[in-house]
């Protein structure tokens, strides 16, 4: 175990975290080779070479070990998000575009994950969905940070809420990864989900 008082990691200790990477890698090919719904448990144990329980003492459930695989792909998207925020230019249409351009990007690299805790936060009463949706709250900080600075410099109307725009932009991005996972753009998504957005904050620029 830890030895807390001495601050080291034990042998054991490591073991533990390498029996926990080796469980979470061998998720993650589970749900990408038979999808979130048809994955199981005994068939994570199988890929991992290790028990079912040993799979459920690394996260207690399926859900979670899908949360786990996304944590770290929603961090450094965030990341991403922030660093560029750092370096935006142009009108308010343009910064924003860029932001929701970089989030798309990085939640496209493993669609079908995100799809499900996407789909599941809003279907399924479980906390540990809502603690995946609201995590990827992060990433949308900075997309606050513009339009608040839009509402303060006069270039978006006084009256406009942040919040309710930060909702419609919401939709409007997860409409666009619904339909790039189902081919209906013909166009990349993000030709789309540019106009839409673009569309959205005309409507509230101030005049």
């Amino acid at each position: 175990m830890r030895d807390l008082a001495a601050g080291r990691v034990t042998r054991r200790d490591m073991r533990r975290e390498a029996t926990k990477a080796a469980v979470l890698e061998a998720a993650e090919k589970v749900f990408l080779s038979q999808g979130y719904e048809g994955a199981t448990i005994k068939a994570i144990a199988d890929e991992a070479g290790v028990s079912p329980g040993t799979v459920l003492n690394a996260e207690p459930s399926k859900a979670a070990l899908l949360m786990a695989i996304l944590s770290n792909e929603v961090e450094m998207i965030a990341e991403s998000v922030e660093q560029m925020e750092a370096a935006l230019s142009g009108n308010l249409a343009d910064r924003i575009v860029a932001l929701l351009q970089i989030m798309l990007e990085g939640q496209s690299r493993n669609s079908e994950l995100f799809a499900a805790a996407v789909g599941h936060s809003w279907m399924v009463a479980d906390p540990t969905y809502q603690a995946a949706f609201d995590q990827m709250e992060l990433a949308w900080r900075p997309v606050r940070r513009v339009i608040e600075a839009g509402i303060a410099s006069g270039e978006l109307r006084p009256d406009v809420d942040g919040e309710a725009m930060i909702a419609v932009l919401s939709d409007q991005f997860l409409g666009a990864m619904r339909a790039s996972r189902r081919n209906e753009y013909e166009e990349r998504p993000i030709v789309s989900l540019e106009t839409r957005v673009r569309t959205v904050i005309e409507g509230m620029l101030a005049r």
